[in-house]
């Protein structure tokens, strides 16, 4: 082939692969929290994570990573916390006891930085103008938001990352408009069929669950409460709340409520309970606590007074216990004069080979793909069955293990259903009675790795059960499943390991490195006619 013919093809090659380049995906915006990629890969909408209660942002007095300040965001919906007013962001400096907005819902505005996605927001102008950028990381699991603060190098300008599925494309529905309708007075069932929201686990028969907690916004106050079951602390008496207030060297307390005032009630897909008082009470102090399903954690939170609401108190708990299904169990009367132990709520934490430090992530690309920041990758797809049947059907405990009377069943990427196990990862079934429990949804899958370079392990959750899903590179041209069973150190967890071809590092670039090679090409073709003229 002439040089000539040579130079000529290298030039189409250089215009198709910079075109391609040119040509990578961006979100054009539909809305204050929504997003269109522009390859047809589907919208980002983040409207199922924002809490549609003015008062009460979906994160809330949220620890700084990099400074001393307290942050609160709310992606789709303006809230106020103290002097910031109807914003998206809200920064608190407890020292000074003073509010910044850090952006307004009208700024917001999705830019492409590189190869992330970002929502950002502005409050302000001139020398008070302060900017907000959330990074949006797609990822499987519980959504987790993270403030990382004032940026140490840029004045007024803030960073936080969300990372949820709602950040992927297609990732979230629209919030269900399903109720509670109330069983008691810390149950309700879900109209959706979902199941019931029960917090008879959090609750004590011995004193509050929560004691003296304090408010960022106060610190002469103290507030107590517990769901369920009433206590006495002080002069509060049988009460679901209470506050605790030292002035002038004088203690006292006030019930904000009592269990058989107790009312379930949504505000669009956020859930409440509100704790009334009775009529003789003169102070007539109210609490209303938000209930956020969080799988992981239980933790409880007091905003304080509602600064739209004479008397009433802001709380959220956070439990798995307020997510539907979760905590459904009977709830037995013990005998007189006895005291009942909370029952502790806990996911088990993964074993040390899965831990996940932040500079070796694999970050996850759909339920079966994650890629490292070298551009390396692993891919299960090739191993999808989408037949209904999973890949690895009805394994016993793999040798020397002993049998331990179960069988199991494991298909990487697609869901699967046999019998009670729907859409799972991994199923266990007992091999004389046959019924069937899941050890994970496929939709939970989350990646782990242990180092920059692996090894890599697949975590699948399904209520109070983990399976871990050890994924080990072979050169055989098969597929194998081993499966070590019940975790004897960690309780409801289960692990596997993954033998296959696909589960080894493939090579490859992102779209920085693939464009630098391109224009190395291209000067290259740009020499040679010059050299061939």
């Amino acid at each position: 082939m002439a040089l000539y013919e040579i130079t000529l093809l290298l030039l189409v090659s250089c215009i198709l692969l910079l075109t391609n380049v040119a040509s990578a995906s961006t979100c054009e915006q539909t809305g204050p929290c929504t997003c269109r990629m522009s390859d047809g890969a589907g919208e980002i909408d983040l409207s199922a994570l924002a809490s549609s209660d003015s008062v009460l942002p979906a994160f809330q007095n949220v620890n700084s990573t990099g400074d001393d300040y307290v942050y609160s965001y709310n992606p789709c919906q303006p809230f106020t916390q103290g002097t910031c007013k109807d914003v998206s962001a809200c920064q608190y400096v407890p020292k000074l006891k003073t509010y910044f907005p850090l952006g307004t819902q009208d700024s917001a505005k999705f830019i492409q930085e590189g190869q992330d996605l970002t929502l950002r927001y502005i409050a302000g102008q001139g020398s008070s103008k302060r900017e907000t950028k959330v990074k949006l990381v797609c990822g499987a699991g519980e959504t987790t938001f993270t403030a990382e603060g004032q940026d140490p190098n840029v004045i007024n300008l803030y960073h936080f990352t969300l990372k949820s599925p709602c950040a992927c494309p297609g990732g979230c529905s629209k919030p269900s408009n399903a109720t509670c309708r109330q069983v008691g007075p810390c149950s309700c069932n879900m109209t959706d069929g979902s199941g019931m929201v029960d917090l008879h686990r959090v609750g004590r028969k011995d004193g509050p669950a929560f004691r003296d907690i304090m408010s960022p916004s106060e610190v002469a106050d103290r507030y107590s409460y517990n769901p369920c079951y009433p206590f006495s602390l002080g002069s509060c008496r049988d009460a679901a709340a209470c506050v605790s207030t030292q002035k002038h060297g004088v203690h006292m307390e006030n019930s904000l409520g009592s269990q058989d005032k107790a009312a379930f009630f949504n505000t669009g897909s956020n859930l409440y309970i509100v704790y009334g008082t009775d009529r003789n009470d003169s102070k007539g102090l109210t609490s209303l606590v938000q209930l956020v399903c969080d799988r992981h954690r239980e933790s409880f939170e007091a905003q304080g007074p509602n600064p739209q609401e004479k008397g009433q108190y802001l709380f959220t708990l956070r439990s798995p216990c307020a997510c539907p299904g979760m905590c459904e169990t009977p709830v037995t009367t013990p005998p007189a004069h006895t005291t009942v132990p909370p029952t502790p709520v806990t996911v088990p934490p993964p074993t040390p080979n899965t831990t996940q430090p932040a500079h070796a992530a694999c970050v996850q690309y759909g339920t079966c793909a994650c890629m490292f920041k070298n551009g390396s990758y692993i891919d299960l797809t090739s191993l999808e069955q989408t037949s209904g049947e999973p890949l690895f059907k009805d394994h016993p405990l793999s040798s020397p293990r002993r049998d331990d009377g179960f069988y199991y069943s494991f298909n990487p990427c697609a869901p699967f259903t046999e019998g009670k196990c729907e859409d799972v990862a991994v199923c266990k079934k007992n091999s004389l009675a046959g019924s069937e429990v899941s050890l994970g949804k496929q939709d939970s899958s989350t990646f782990a790795t242990a180092n920059e370079n692996g090894p890599v392990a697949i975590m699948y959750a399904s209520e109070n059960r983990m399976s871990i899903v050890s994924l080990r590179c072979t050169e055989e041209k098969r597929d194998r499943l081993i499966v070590l069973g019940a975790d004897p150190k960690v309780p409801n967890t289960y692990e596997f390991i993954l033998e296959s071809p696909q589960c080894c590092l493939h090579k490859g670039g992102t779209t920085a490195v693939r464009g630098s090679l391109i224009w190395i090409v291209c000067a290259l073709t740009f020499l040679l006619v010059n050299g061939w003229r």
